[in-house]
């Protein structure tokens, strides 16, 4: 009687349905999340060579802006020691005196501001300016100029973790180089020589603090008024 056996097995084909049912949408299921991932991959991709793209053109601009920044800096180097050898041509027809004196400190002042300019431009990342390196590199240069006096007067620099702008870096360097340079002229008159400390910290706002300290004869009341006083004028303006 097929009836009857039929009648028996109405639950497990209902099972069978209900089973192949539940098969059939998690097929779907697992077809829908494959498509969906994949389109998220291809998604991913286009967003990834996008931002290699981008990333590409922006090394490009930035590289350009360097070396454009560093060209400004090639430049204006080049034209102040056009200046520095006009006023030596100059100084060179004048009798010794005050006259030629002031002309020898009016290009050693250009040549000073030459040289932070020239550093600027050899240094690796314009950026942000290490200014213990770019110390370190002028107070060099500021020795080898004031030689043989500044042979036995040694130095410190204090001024790491220190970064800064180009044009900030630029007005702390020509300060420094300003105040070196009257210390190397003006603090040690004797042979014995001494020390001159450097440190730059940063103020809290923004702003930059320059200590510059020496143990050489010290300054009297006078010597920042009168005749000649022209480089701590620079520093102060």
């Amino acid at each position: 009687d097929t009836e009857a056996i039929r009648s028996w097995t109405v639950p497990e084909w209902n099972l069978i349905l209900w089973l192949g049912a539940l098969l059939s949408i998690l097929l779907i299921l697992i077809i829908w999340a494959w498509l969906r991932r994949r389109g998220d991959q291809k998604r991913l991709r286009v967003q990834e060579k996008r931002s290699r793209s981008q990333e590409r053109k922006l090394a490009k601009v930035l590289g350009e802006r360097d070396v454009l920044d560093r060209e400004v800096h090639h430049r204006v180097k080049n034209n102040l020691q056009v200046v520095s050898s006009l006023l030596n041509l100059q100084a060179q027809r004048l009798p010794d005196g005050a006259a030629r004196e002031e002309f020898v400190r009016g290009k050693r002042r250009i040549d000073m501001m030459a040289l932070v300019h020239h550093k600027l431009y050899g240094m690796p990342d314009l950026r942000g300016i290490r200014l213990d390196r770019l110390f370190h590199e002028l107070a060099m240069s500021i020795a080898a100029l004031f030689e043989p006096r500044s042979r036995t007067v040694s130095h410190s620099i204090e001024a790491t973790g220190m970064v800064t702008d180009p044009d900030t870096a630029i007005d702390i360097g020509i300060i420094f180089c300003e105040l070196l340079a009257n210390c190397y002229q003006h603090a040690f008159p004797l042979v014995t020589g001494g020390h001159i400390e450097v440190e730059v910290r940063a103020a809290g706002d923004g702003s930059h603090l320059l200590l510059v300290k020496d143990n050489g004869t010290g300054m009297n009341p006078s010597s920042t008024e009168g005749q000649g006083k022209l480089g701590l004028e620079v520093v102060e303006a």
